[in-house]
């Protein structure tokens, strides 16, 4: 078969998918495209259209390929994938998936979860990771999340932009038929593999693309713009929301990861649960679900200022610490058993986060004290973590006093205490990082500030 890089395709499609892709580029910032390539219709027309963009927008461009191992045919679907890629010059990345879904588990979810984690783990900051959703998909989405009683984020349907690992996640082809695409790979002359699940009446989805959908449009001629009309008016409804809770959570003055609960319950009980989600958002969290999300806002927000609840979802977990709400990893990250020796001239990367010494006033080190070498930033350090007995001056301090006290009167929770890392220089405590220097090490004005960023946490200097 002849290949399609420069085969004539249908205009108007072919300028819609464009129209759309330069969009997506300029609101993320995106310099490289990841096409999700599952070797089906939808995303080899998207491999083809997105490949033929790329090329005259001088983007780099690639695709991956996930390979669940869980149909006995996906060994063709990789093939195929790989096949197509190479015909039309975009690199191709196969990743197997390692595992089988748990017992009990819904096996689309699961597959689902995995997709998009192999995604978000190659996708970087300058990153727009593409899947091929189309408008019948966005019906059966807002159609799904109406029988579930979703409220306006959910019957929303599908965002065309939001945020994935380091990257963006775009869906380019929201507003396009999977008709037109059919007619594009016709044209095109593009193969693809069927996947006999699709027709799988088990599962809800191809329930209600098969059944329902055709049923509700044949009862109510024009039932699936009616849902696509639904879901742009809860668009407004959904951004005027958190247009609300921004103005809220933006007056507490707290990082992404920590949530007042005073600031929940000003928003009041109605607006509570929009607050709630928005600032979960925010701290780049995947939305949970009804339970979690009552249990958050009552036997977390309800606990005793004394207790330590959590509630765990999708790999988070929301802690409780005093009058605030903490965002954190459902497993948290452990800390070296040992002390680490740090070349403190490149950052330090650990599975709890990643320390670097930037120029700073604030918690800075005086830099005659880190070595006797001439260039401070060559010394070597010892980094370590809570063993208990510690104790510490902090600069300005008259006395040496435990770090468990000090802890607690700076308010740190006590799962950060013991992921917060300790700077030794010569076996003395030199610092608390992000909490102070010890006294004999800081600088006078300007020195060397260690800087901490927690796993899964911003870095504060971007």
């Amino acid at each position: 078969m002849s290949s399609s890089r420069n085969s004539p395709v249908p205009a108007a499609l072919a300028a819609q998918a464009e129209a759309a892709l330069a969009a997506l580029v300029a609101r993320s910032g995106a310099r490289r495209l990841l096409v999700a390539l599952s070797g089906g219709l939808d995303s080899s027309v998207l491999l083809d259209l997105a490949g033929r963009y790329a090329r005259r927008a001088n983007l780099d461009i690639s695709a991956l390929h996930v390979d669940h191992g869980l149909a006995p045919d996906s060994a063709q679907w990789v093939a195929h994938s790989e096949a197509l890629a190479a015909r039309l010059g975009v690199p191709c990345t196969v990743h197997r998936v390692d595992g089988r879904p748990p017992a009990g588990a819904s096996v689309e979810a699961w597959a689902r979860e995995q997709r998009y984690a192999a995604l978000a783990a190659l996708a970087r900051h300058d990153t727009l990771v593409i899947t091929a959703h189309h408008r019948d998909d966005q019906c059966e989405t807002v159609l799904q999340r109406v029988l579930e009683g979703a409220g306006p984020h959910g019957l929303v349907g599908m965002r065309d932009l939001r945020r994935l690992g380091a990257g963006h996640l775009g869906r380019p082809l929201l507003e396009v038929e999977r008709a037109a695409l059919r007619g594009h790979a016709k044209v095109a002359g593009l193969s693809w593999v069927e996947d006999a699940s699709n027709q799988d009446r088990r599962f809800r989805r191809n329930r209600l693309r098969h059944e329902m959908l055709p049923r509700l449009e044949a009862a109510v001629p024009g039932a699936r713009a009616g849902l696509l009309r639904l879901a742009a008016i809860q668009a407004d409804v959904a951004n005027g929301l958190d247009r609300f809770a921004d103005g809220l959570l933006t007056a507490s003055a707290r990082p992404p990861h920590r949530i007042a609960i005073d600031t929940l319950g000003a928003a009041g009980p109605e607006w509570a649960p929009f607050v709630l989600r928005r600032a979960l958002a925010r701290a780049g969290c995947a939305q949970p679900g009804r339970r979690p999300l009552e249990a958050i806002l009552g036997s977390v927000c309800g606990a005793r200022r004394d207790a330590n609840p959590v509630v765990c979802w999708g790999g988070h977990a929301v802690r409780r610490y005093r009058d605030e709400l903490f965002v954190t990893p459902a497993a948290l990250p452990p800390v070296p058993a040992e002390p680490v020796a740090w070349r403190a001239a490149q950052p330090l990367e650990l599975a709890a986060g990643t320390l670097v010494l930037r120029r700073g006033r604030r918690h800075a080190l005086d830099t005659a004290r880190l070595d006797g070498r001439r260039e401070a930033r060559e010394a070597v350090l010892t980094v370590d973590f809570r063993r208990g007995g510690e104790v510490c001056r902090p600069h300005g301090g008259a006395h040496r006093r435990p770090l468990k006290h000090l802890f607690q009167e700076w308010g740190v929770p006590p799962w950060e205490r013991l992921r917060t890392p300790l700077l030794y220089v010569d076996g003395e405590l030199a610092a608390v990082v992000g909490h102070c220097v010890c006294e004999g090490f800081a600088a006078r004005e300007e020195g060397l500030e260690p800087v901490w960023t927690p796993a899964g946490h911003a870095d504060p200097a971007v």
